[in-house]
C-alpha cells in the first residue's frame, strides 16, 4: 500500500504506456491540478472465487480557488512482469460532487481538494496464478481550462497483487466472415486512395475474455497485408471495432482492413487470424473460410463511354430492356463477367455474360422497371478471361460511371373523348340504392390513366357528393366510375363532373369546372316519387 499526502504527486510531461517503466517526473509549471494520494484499500487480494472488490482511493487538488469543477479520467490494467499492459484497458471516469453518473464516485471534499473512489472488481483468472493491476494515468481538468496528465513514476507504486487462477486457454471463434461496407461484392479499389474492406468475427474465451487480434491477408507475390484489433469493454464507449453487441467472454468485432493506395492488384485471401486473451494466451488460425477479394486500381482492365440506349426509357406500360454499354480497353481473353449495381433498385441486369463486339464495345441488357422514374448506375466490374477487373462507381469508391437512366417524361394529359351516364333519371326513393355509371372513353398516349375524381353538382354550382378512387383503364379503353347519391338528395337537376389522373401525375378535368364533356353535360335527374 502506498499512500502520499505531504505534496502533490507532479505530473510528467509525455506519457509512458506502463507503471512498470521508469519515467523522470515533472511538473507543469503554474498548473494549479495535481494528483495528491492515490491506493488499493489492500496490497494482495483473493480473486480466485470472482468477487473480489479492492477499493482504490486518490485525492485532487486545484489551488486555483475559482473552480468550481473537476472532471477526471483514470487508466488502470493488468502488466506482465516486465511491467507492459497485458489485456483490456480499464477506465474510470469520475467529477466533482457526482456519485451515480461515473465508474468512480466523489467521496467527500471541495473544488480544490476532493477525494474519490472506484470499487474494482478484480477478474479471478490470471496467466499464472498471480496477477499484478496498475493505475497507468490519471488525467485531470476544470472548467477554467486547466488539465494535467499523471503518469509512469509519477504515480507511485499505485499497484494491486491479485491471486488468479491461471489461465492457459487461447480464444476461439464460432464465426468469420467479409462483410459489406458499400457493397456485397468483394472487390477493392485502391488507385490513389484507400481501400476497405470489413470482416466480421463472432469470438469466445470463456475464462479471462478476448483481448486482441490480428487478420493476416495475403495477396499477389506472397505480400502480406496485417490488420490489428482490439476489444474494450471496460471503457467510456465499449465496443470491438463498430459492434457493442456481446461481452468480455462472448465478443463480436468489425475489422476494418485498410489497403493502402496502389496495393498489388489481384486476389487477396485470408491466412491467419491470430486472437489473445486477456492474460496472453494466443493462438493463430491458418485456414478461415472466406472468400478472395479482388483489388484494383483498374490498370489493365478499363471501361469507358457508359451509356444506354434507348434514353430516356418508356416504361410507363411495363417494363422495358435498354442496353448498357461500354468500350473496354486491356481485356486478356475477352471479358468474361459484367456485374452492375443500380440506386434506386428499379434497374436490374438480365445477364452478366456480355455480348463484346469486334470494336471492343460490351453491351449487356437491363430492365427498366414499370414505373421507375430514373436509376443510377452505382457499381460496375469488368472480368477479363484472366480474371483481372475494373471497378467503377460509389459502391466500390471507385470512379464514377456518370450514367443515368431516366424515364421518357410525360407532358400530355389523359383525355375523354367520350363520356356516358347511365341512368339518367333517378327516383329519389331510390337514391341510397342506386349507383349512377359514368363511363369515360380514356386516351392516354404514355402515361396510362390510374384514377379519377367524380363531382355531383346542383344548379347553384355547389357540391352535392364526391369521391375518389384508383381505377384503370379496361381493354376497350373505358374506365368505369360507379358514383353514388346522398340519402337526403332533393328532387331536381344535377350535373356529373370527373378529372382523370395518369400515372405521372398529370390531370384533366370536364364539366362545370373544366373542359366541355366530349357527348354534353352529364345530367341526372332526381324525380320527387
Amino acid at each position: 500500500m502506498w499512500i502520499r499526502r505531504a505534496a502533490c504527486v507532479l505530473a510528467v510531461a509525455t506519457s509512458v504506456a506502463v507503471v512498470g517503466i521508469a519515467a523522470p517526473a515533472s511538473a507543469q509549471a503554474g498548473n494549479p491540478l495535481c494528483l495528491r494520494s492515490i491506493n488499493f484499500a489492500a496490497n494482495h487480494v483473493d480473486a480466485r472465487n470472482g468477487d473480489a472488490v479492492v477499493a482504490l482511493k486518490w485525492t485532487v487538488r486545484n489551488t486555483d480557488t475559482a473552480a468550481t469543477d473537476l472532471n477526471g479520467l483514470l487508466k488502470l490494467y493488468m502488466v506482465d512482469s516486465a511491467g507492459k499492459r497485458l489485456g483490456q484497458l480499464y477506465e474510470v471516469d469520475f467529477r466533482y460532487n457526482e456519485q451515480w453518473y461515473t465508474k468512480a464516485r466523489w467521496l467527500s471534499g471541495t473544488p480544490q481538494e476532493s477525494t474519490y473512489q472506484y470499487d474494482f472488481v478484480v477478474p479471478k483468472f490470471g496467466r499464472t496464478k498471480q496477477a499484478l493491476w496498475a493505475v497507468a494515468e490519471v488525467a485531470l481538468s476544470d472548467e477554467l481550462g486547466h488539465s494535467t496528465t499523471v503518469t509512469g513514476t509519477a504515480l507511485g507504486a499505485a499497484t494491486l497483487k491479485a491471486t488468479t487462477l491461471a489461465d492457459s486457454t487461447a480464444p476461439s471463434f464460432t464465426q468469420f466472415y467479409q462483410e459489406p461496407i458499400n457493397n456485397e461484392r468483394p472487390y477493392v479499389y485502391v488507385k490513389d486512395q484507400v481501400g476497405y474492406l470489413r470482416y466480421y468475427a463472432s469470438l469466445q474465451d470463456t475464462q479471462a475474455g478476448f483481448w486482441k487480434g490480428t487478420l493476416r491477408l495475403t495477396g499477389p507475390g506472397g505480400q502480406k497485408l496485417d490488420t490489428a484489433f482490439e476489444s474494450a469493454w471496460f471503457v467510456r464507449d465499449p465496443r470491438c471495432g463498430p459492434y457493442t453487441g456481446g461481452d468480455v467472454n462472448y465478443t463480436n468485432c468489425g475489422i476494418e482492413v485498410r489497403f493502402p493506395a496502389g496495393t498489388a492488384s489481384g486476389r487477396w485471401t485470408v491466412t491467419g487470424l491470430t486472437l489473445v486473451d486477456n492474460v496472453g494466451n494466443s493462438t493463430t488460425l491458418t485456414t478461415p473460410e472466406t472468400p478472395a477479394v479482388t483489388v484494383t486500381s483498374n490498370e489493365t482492365v478499363r471501361a469507358t463511354g457508359f451509356t444506354a440506349t434507348p434514353n430516356p426509357v418508356n416504361n410507363w406500360a411495363g417494363d422495358t430492356i435498354t442496353t448498357l454499354s461500354f468500350t473496354v480497353s486491356g481485356a486478356q481473353g475477352g471479358v468474361t463477367e459484367v456485374v452492375a449495381d443500380f440506386i434506386n433498385w428499379g434497374c436490374t441486369q438480365t445477364t452478366t455474360t456480355p455480348t463484346v463486339s469486334s470494336a471492343g464495345v460490351v453491351t449487356i441488357p437491363v430492365r427498366f422497371t414499370h414505373g421507375t422514374p430514373w436509376c443510377d448506375l452505382n457499381g460496375l466490374v469488368v472480368k477479363d478471361g484472366a480474371g483481372r477487373v475494373a471497378v467503377y462507381g460509389a459502391a466500390y469508391e471507385a470512379p464514377a460511371t456518370g450514367l443515368r437512366i431516366r424515364q421518357l417524361p410525360n407532358t400530355t394529359p389523359p383525355t375523354a373523348t367520350e363520356a356516358t351516364l347511365t341512368p339518367t333519371t333517378v327516383a329519389r326513393s331510390q337514391a341510397g340504392s342506386l349507383w349512377p355509371v359514368v363511363k369515360v372513353k380514356v386516351v392516354a398516349p404514355l402515361a396510362p390513366a390510374n384514377g379519377y375524381s367524380l363531382y355531383l353538382y346542383d344548379t347553384a354550382g355547389n357540391t352535392v357528393a364526391q369521391q375518389f378512387g384508383g381505377n384503370g383503364v379496361d381493354a376497350d379503353g373505358y374506365m368505369t366510375i360507379y358514383g353514388y347519391l346522398p340519402y337526403d338528395i332533393a328532387p331536381g337537376v344535377y350535373t356529373y363532373g370527373f378529372e382523370l389522373y395518369d400515372e405521372s401525375r398529370l390531370r384533366s378535368a370536364y364539366g362545370p369546372f373544366g373542359q366541355p364533356m366530349p357527348n354534353g353535360p352529364l345530367q341526372l335527374t332526381v324525380t320527387d316519387n
